[in-house]
């Protein structure tokens, strides 16, 4: 299973799209971690995610953690140039968007005062956006959240 280390602060575009920069990592079957970015479309469209190949291994999280926090934008722009089609969103990818999707809905949705049970309505949204936005915290602790 793959984590989401940190979101890169800068989008980084080509002429592919913009991008957010994500890096992630995982334990490898040697004990080992190793860490690549994925470039996940601002537009939300699961289809078009891209990541490179393992761009380092090291022995525990903590260094992948290090080296992540070390990244410049012109390392992102030079791996987005690197970096191919994801052949199928990773669980946390498509998490991550599901839980972005539904707070950008609930963030559009127009309170109806004449309908009944509307105040019943509004505070349940009102709760499941912050139960979303709690998730979106947990699973991005290093990252900036674009949705707050």
């Amino acid at each position: 299973m793959s984590d989401l280390m940190m979101e890169l602060p800068d989008t980084v575009s080509d002429a592919r799209g913009t991008f957010r920069a994500w890096v992630m990592a995982r334990e490898s079957g040697d004990g080992k971690f190793e860490g690549w970015l994925e470039f996940v479309p601002t537009d939300h469209d699961t289809s078009a995610v891209y990541e490179t190949t393992i761009e380092v291994r090291a022995d525990d999280q903590a260094t992948v953690a290090l080296w992540a926090s070390q990244l410049s934008h012109v390392y992102a722009e030079g791996a987005l140039a690197r970096a191919t089609l994801q052949r199928a969103p990773t669980a946390a990818s498509q998490l991550l968007f599901s839980l972005e999707e539904l707070v950008q809905a609930l963030d559009r949705r127009s309170p109806q005062i004449d309908r009944i049970g509307e105040a019943e309505i509004t505070a349940d949204a009102n709760r499941l956006r912050a139960c979303a936005m709690q998730r979106l915290a947990l699973l991005r602790p290093r990252s900036r959240n674009p949705m707050s």
